[in-house]
């Protein structure tokens, strides 16, 4: 009766009903059992698909990042440059790259993977792959898709870390990788 993975009771899935179904997002009503028996009758599911997420430090060590009115949450938000893997796409490595140019005008010769993220693991299926992109130069303007509107500006990697301890990058999954990024380049200096 009950479903474990890696030794962990697990909850287990009585019955799914769609009730939202496009390439962007779907929407699952589900009924699940506890592992302690209890039944919750409507607990949702959101699946949007995995996508990509880059810190990209210029050759002057600077941080490339993007500001952008998020409707859902109704104001401009500071992250780092992001996007959807695509169904055509084999990997995230592929989206991240093509993300970076699309919305930057930035490319990078040297990608590290530092591997995925739960963006919010009590709704959303997906994944965030997280990457970092060293030595980006500027070869081309953005080339934005048509629903898309943002600004794109540089700050030294401390001053982005700064932003995220202000709140004034509070986007999770970004403030994630920045934290993240600014720990490796402490790791590289002995820091």
């Amino acid at each position: 009766m009950e479903d474990t993975k890696q030794g962990k009771k697990m909850w287990k899935t009585l019955n799914t009903k769609t009730l939202l179904d496009t390439p962007h997002v779907s929407v699952y009503e589900n009924k699940v059992q506890l592992p302690d028996g209890a039944i919750i009758e409507d607990f949702y599911t959101v699946r949007v698909p995995d996508a990509a997420m880059i810190a990209a430090i210029t050759e002057d060590g600077n941080i490339i990042l993007k500001k952008e009115f998020r409707y859902p949450c109704g104001e401009e938000v500071i992250e780092c440059p992001a996007g959807e893997v695509e169904k055509n796409e084999s990997d995230p490595l592929g989206a991240a790259k093509r993300e970076l140019l699309e919305e930057t005008g930035y490319i990078s010769e040297h990608w590290t993977y530092l591997g995925p993220t739960i963006d919010n693991p009590s709704k959303l299926t997906n994944r965030m792959h997280l990457f970092l992109a060293e030595g980006c130069v500027k070869v081309a303007e953005q080339k934005l898709d048509e629903n898309e509107h943002l600004s794109v500006m540089t700050v030294p990697l401390s001053t982005a870390v700064d932003m995220v301890m202000d709140g004034r990058i509070n986007a999770n999954t970004a403030a994630h990788l920045i934290l993240k990024v600014e720990k490796l380049y402490l790791r590289k200096r002995n820091v």
